[in-house]
């Protein structure tokens, strides 16, 4: 008579109920024994004498002895002892953009996820509660974890960065996490660093839920008020109405030379003064009506800057 199962399985350090799986009849004596000592509960349940209870330390042989009228029955079956995964997973804080993975461990197991994936690890990109349920051949375990993202201190300047040489504030600023530590390449600590000069610039920060990161920029600066406006017409029929072509500038220089060439490419002007004026003659005589180019070269005082030459087209008109 099939009374038991073949094989019973039990996690380890639990206690499993075996049943016996064919109904009997009223007047059946059933004898629980088992032939090793292996176990460390044994208990009858007095509502249900065909099922016994274990918490079993190893595997072996488990067997049930039914006696009904006079007939006597035997049936045995293993009992195996399961391993029960260890499943602990941390709530925990990362950066966006950070590539994070929720491992539940244990290989080999069949694992179910709150996403529905069924892999060892899966790779997280939004805040959420996540949980995995692990299965070793009935042996069932779960685990909850509280994942967080959140903006990243990670310095981002671009390449290249203009101050005005007038502006009072001429800083490069960063924003951080709480508990991040800021070195910028001159050993500040500090998230704003003042700047004095041109150059390259770094900064890192460290954080724990960020790790390290860095980042560099060009810094320039800039006058400002060098700002060159020039003119692509003018007439010079002495109405005293744009009679003459200048560039209208806004700064000093330590140098400064404005050519400009006919379209056979003769000078027909030069000067070294910045607020020097043609007037379209060339050696007192007018320069006919026609398309001139224009060369500007010009170092400013304030930086000791050398700008790149200016070169444009005027028309000339009368």
């Amino acid at each position: 008579m099939n009374l038991l199962p073949d094989t019973f399985g039990i996690c380890a350090g639990e206690i499993a109920t075996l049943k016996i799986e064919k109904r009997l009849e009223k007047n059946a004596t059933i004898i629980w024994y088992d032939t090793y000592a292996g176990y460390t509960q044994q208990q009858v349940l007095a509502s249900q004498p065909y099922a016994i209870k274990y918490a079993v330390l190893k595997p072996g042989k488990v067997t049930v002895k039914v006696i009904i009228g006079k007939n006597t029955y035997y049936d045995s079956t293993m009992v195996v002892l399961n391993k029960k995964p260890v499943l602990n997973l941390k709530d925990s804080t990362y950066c966006k953009g950070r590539s994070v993975y929720l491992d539940a461990k244990n290989p080999g197991m069949k694992y179910t996820w709150s996403t529905g994936e069924t892999s060892q690890k899966i790779k997280l990109e939004n805040s959420g509660t996540y949980w995995v349920k692990i299965n070793n051949n009935g042996c069932i375990v779960s685990d909850t974890a509280r994942i967080k993202f959140i903006p990243g201190s990670t310095p981002n300047f671009g390449e290249e960065v203009t101050f005005c040489l007038s502006d009072e504030n001429k800083t490069l600023s960063i924003k951080t996490l709480p508990d991040t530590k800021i070195q910028w390449n001159n050993g500040s600590i500090y998230p704003s660093l003042k700047i004095t000069k041109d150059g390259i610039y770094w900064v890192k920060t460290f954080n724990k839920n960020c790790g390290e990161q860095i980042d560099s920029v060009k810094v320039i600066l800039k006058a400002c008020d060098c700002e060159m406006l020039i003119p692509n017409s003018f007439t010079p029929n002495e109405d005293n109405r744009n009679d003459y072509f200048f560039p209208v500038i806004q700064c000093e220089y330590s140098e400064f030379e404005l050519t400009i060439k006919d379209k056979w490419d003769n000078i027909v002007y030069i000067s070294k003064n910045p607020n020097g004026k043609w007037d379209g003659r060339f050696k007192g005589n007018l320069c006919p009506e026609e398309v001139y180019i224009y060369e500007i070269k010009s170092v400013e005082k304030a930086t000791g800057k050398k700008n790149p030459p200016r070169v444009g087209k005027v028309s000339l008109f009368r």
